[in-house]
């Protein structure tokens, strides 16, 4: 059964999704609000407090015109007699040539002001009067007179020519326009160093903890947030540095007995337990040496234009005599990487696959539309698909599926490096086997639009 929405809801909804999304748009729209509302109420006040009183005005003078008009045509005054005196009285001509009748049409801005012109002319002289205004060539104003014979009062309006259209259009129209105008811009001006501190808290957020905000310009509280900005970037930094330093003192104060132990076994006399313990000591080397790797992400390393090619060869080049390695390299232009970081991560596929995969490892790159794709098979059993995003965070190892040793720290320093370079990783199960490692990074020319 169809449950149908509460309209209260729907609603609130609707007004979710109508209310503009950023700080800028909604400050915009406030204001604008206020200032087309100040605009409607300047536009009341003009009218009600100084055209109406000038139509109601006009309007009585023409009724007197019209009533003297209808007593002189009854009463049988010559129609120069009238005309004279009209002229005389006003700016005003007696049309009784049907050819020079003007031909009425509807001009809705011109009727805002003839209709309540009509309605109040009616209500002096009691009778109905067609009334109609001419723009051009001269502002001219008609009245349709009760007489026995049809006529017309023609009654040129020369004030009207002092009112500026331009002046007119420009602040009825202009100023709201100028007005949002200036708004949009002031609102970007002061959302401006918030875009700057979203950008500086990506950067931190990448591992770029010497990112610094100016707290020389600017409004006092953003200086004053900027401040806070910095303070809290340099702890990041003193913190990250601390901790770098107490685990390179921490592996080389443990690689001392580590060697005297390595030194114990070569001279013990039982081969089989002396080469147990060096293996240990070797896994326990190559685990301070992923901590220390780990923790130096390589995020102060300057990035350069590298040819991926050339350096997935280099490296592969080093492990071929560990490992059978094979390379489907398709021509992918350079990319601007951290070198020693991406040399780090292909070495750490490599051991990945060795540790817990079969040879051979595949490495292959494409280009792929907007993005150059670095893929690295191996051909072991794969792992648990369930446990795929977890393995990529630190201390997780598939320890059910590919062997239990390592420091669960090889794709976390893989998953690092990738996102400082602005790419994604992604791992899955080949389907003929193996874990399949595809690593997505930008182009140079998409890296320096973001």
């Amino acid at each position: 059964m169809l449950k149908l929405q509460d309209p209260a809801k729907r609603k609130r909804s609707l007004v979710q999704w109508l209310k503009p999304r950023s700080s800028a748009m909604r400050t915009t729209l406030v204001i604008g609000i206020v200032v087309l509302m100040s605009q409607a109420l300047s536009i009341a006040f003009f009218w009600q407090n100084l055209y109406l009183p000038e139509i109601r005005q006009h309007a009585h003078s023409s009724a007197i015109k019209m009533l003297k008009l209808r007593d002189a045509e009854r009463e049988g005054v010559a129609p120069e007699i009238i005309d004279r005196a009209l002229r005389d009285y006003g700016n005003v001509e007696i049309v009784r040539d049907v050819e020079r009748f003007p031909s009425p049409r509807d001009k809705w801005f011109a009727e805002l002001f003839t209709d309540r012109f009509q309605k109040q002319l009616r209500r002096e002289i009691g009778f109905p009067s067609l009334v109609y205004f001419e723009f051009k060539p001269v502002p001219t104003l008609w009245i349709s007179a009760d007489t026995e014979q049809p006529m017309w009062v023609r009654e040129e309006l020369l004030f009207m020519q002092q009112y500026s259209p331009g002046i007119i259009l420009g602040w009825v129209l202009g100023v709201p326009l100028l007005s949002i105008i200036a708004i949009i811009i002031l609102a970007r001006q002061l959302n401006r160093p918030l875009k700057r501190l979203q950008l500086a808290a990506i950067r931190v957020g990448r591992g770029q903890h010497s990112t610094q905000l100016d707290v020389q310009s600017g409004p006092t509280e953003i200086r004053a947030v900027n401040r806070a900005f910095n303070q809290m970037t340099r702890q990041i930094h003193l913190a990250e540095q601390e901790r770098t330093v107490m685990l390179a003192g921490i592996s080389h104060d443990l690689r001392t007995p580590l060697t005297r132990m390595r030194l114990t076994a070569e001279v013990m006399r039982d081969r089989d337990l002396a080469e147990g313990l060096v293996t240990d000591i070797e896994d326990m080397d190559a685990i301070l040496d992923q901590f220390i790797a780990f923790m130096r992400d390589g995020s102060e390393e300057q990035a350069e234009q590298i040819d991926l090619n050339a350096l997935v060869s280099e490296v592969t080049q080093q492990f071929c005599h560990l490992i059978r390695i094979e390379t489907v390299l398709s021509e992918i232009p350079p990319l601007r990487l951290r070198k020693l970081s991406f040399k780090r991560l292909i070495g750490n596929l490599i051991q990945n696959a060795m540790r817990y995969g079969q040879a051979p490892v595949v490495f292959s790159t494409e280009e792929v539309g907007p993005n150059i794709l670095l893929r690295c098979r191996d051909h072991g059993q794969g792992i648990d698909e369930t446990r795929m995003q977890e393995l990529q965070e630190p201390f997780r190892r598939g320890d059910s599926a590919r062997g239990s040793q390592g420091s669960g720290l090889g794709l976390a320093i893989v998953a690092r490096i990738v996102l400082q370079h602005r790419g994604q990783l992604h791992l899955s199960n080949h389907p003929d086997g193996g874990l399949d490692v595809s690593i997505t990074l930008p182009k140079p020319r998409l890296w320096m639009r973001r």
